[in-house]
């Protein structure tokens, strides 16, 4: 409820552009996320009382940003009404048959329970004997889910129907992504729909597909506007790198990559490397990493105290190890690790045919953005591997490297059509198989 009324405030559809509307939904859940962090330290008011204030909260903004001119929404109507969109249609109604048939499940149970425990007490605060990792892992999606649930009548619904939200959200991302890369929409993106860990993230509650998202983001400003963008882009960019990191702490690669492309390409300037500093902490505030790690200490005595959250290889022999696996993961398609190294990890699911097309593009067209995209994404598949064990299941965990791969690859083939034509009808054969793994996973979650 909290989270609607700052949208309306912020006016989402009046944003003039993807990337603009991308930056308001982001902006009114960091804000939220402070409000709650405030509310749980000072010890006044709750999720519910705090609808009063964002009443007000949303008032004020809605005045604050003006309507669209009418042109102006209509050429943007336009650029979301592509052919990906139309692509998403079958997805949207195979989850929202899925959401609605299957009971509520998260992917890990600790996700509900910290939903039920912040719906009990309105705050952020720990459950005194609840599970240690209910406890100490980043509140942010919970506390998004909560507050869901506190939308009259229609909260418990739209929860349920977590997955079609989710890909909403994920669609705009896309469209950020493409705004970024002069991209046109057409067919090839539907490539994006058709990932398999994708889907599992919309059919179960996990959070990985929030992290995703402004990671993706992030790594598409990283290939394209790295070397040029103005001081505040740059704030920005690093802003959305600490909220994701902060989030989910896996995503660290990506704050690397970040931090890296600015030091390369803006070596002459000392005002990126202040905007990215400043973009970054505040990124890492926003999104709760402060509180987190202060409560930890406070009431476990260590910042992370959960040794198989924060297992790590250890040792040279673990790490080749453990960059071997997540290598082979990453093209067989879940049949060689799964077999060879039994136990590994949870659930899960793999990149699939997209990925593998996507590299082949990607290599075989090496143009200067295609150059910095494997780059990019194979220094964040490269730092996973090495520093995680299971990182040969988790495809989850690095889904915004994985997606920048394909959707640069989009981009590639869509504008390019003079060499290796038998791209565009080998993404016509990925995109069809892909889809059919997906039905087969619908059939099995019905199934179990």
């Amino acid at each position: 409820m909290n989270l609607l009324l700052l949208l309306l405030g912020l006016r989402l559809w009046s944003a003039p552009t993807a990337t603009s509307c991308f930056t308001r939904v982001f902006v009114a859940i960091s804000a939220f996320s402070v409000e709650m962090q405030l509310v749980t330290w000072l010890g006044v008011g709750s999720l519910r009382t705090l609808v009063l204030l964002n009443v007000a909260v949303a008032g004020v903004l809605w005045f604050a940003w003006p309507p669209v001119p009418e042109t102006d929404a209509t050429a943007r109507a336009r650029a979301f009404a592509g052919p990906s969109l139309l692509a998403a249609l079958p997805l949207a109604a195979l989850v929202l048959a899925l959401n609605i048939y299957l009971p509520l499940e998260a992917a890990d149970p600790y996700h509900l329970d910290k939903v039920a425990h912040i719906e009990t007490t309105g705050t952020l605060t720990y459950a005194p004997q609840g599970d240690q990792k209910t406890n100490i892992l980043n509140p942010t999606y919970e506390l998004l889910l909560a507050d869901l649930r506190q939308i009259p009548a229609a909260g418990p619904g739209l929860v349920r129907v977590h997955g079609v939200l989710s890909l909403l959200l994920y669609l705009l991302t896309l469209a950020c992504v493409r705004e970024m890369l002069g991209a046109r929409d057409n067919w090839v993106w539907a490539l994006l729909l058709a990932v398999p860990v994708l889907f599992n993230q919309l059919v179960l509650l996990k959070n990985d597909l929030l992290v995703a998202m402004p990671g993706l983001a992030v790594l598409a400003w990283v290939v394209t506007r790295a070397g040029t963008a103005p001081w505040r882009e740059v704030a920005w960019a690093a802003w959305l790198a600490g909220l994701t990191t902060a989030i989910k702490p896996t995503s660290l690669p990506i704050v690397v990559v970040f931090a890296a492309a600015i030091a390369i390409h803006r070596r002459a300037d000392w005002r990126p490397y202040a905007a990215a500093a400043g973009g970054g902490l505040l990124g890492l505030a926003v999104a709760g990493l402060g509180f987190t790690l202060f409560e930890n200490l406070r009431v476990y005595g260590g910042l992370m105290p959960v040794q198989d959250i924060s297992g790590r290889n250890i040792g040279v022999a673990a790490v080749a190890t453990s960059v071997f696996r997540f290598g082979i993961s990453l093209v067989d398609l879940g049949l060689v690790t799964r077999v060879m190294w039994p136990g590994r990890g949870g659930w899960g699911g793999t990149f699939g045919l997209p990925l593998i097309w996507a590299v082949a593009v990607l290599v075989l067209r090496p143009t200067r953005d295609a150059r910095v995209t494997l780059l990019a994404a194979g220094a964040c598949f490269l730092m996973f591997g090495a520093a995680f064990p299971d990182a040969n299941l988790a495809h989850r965990l690095v889904l915004g490297p994985g997606l920048l791969l394909i959707g640069v690859a989009a981009h590639t083939v869509s504008h390019d059509e003079t060499r290796h034509a038998w791209l565009r009808p080998a993404a016509v054969a990925v995109l069809v198989l892909s889809a059919a793994q997906i039905l087969r996973s619908a059939v099995e979650y019905v199934r179990r």
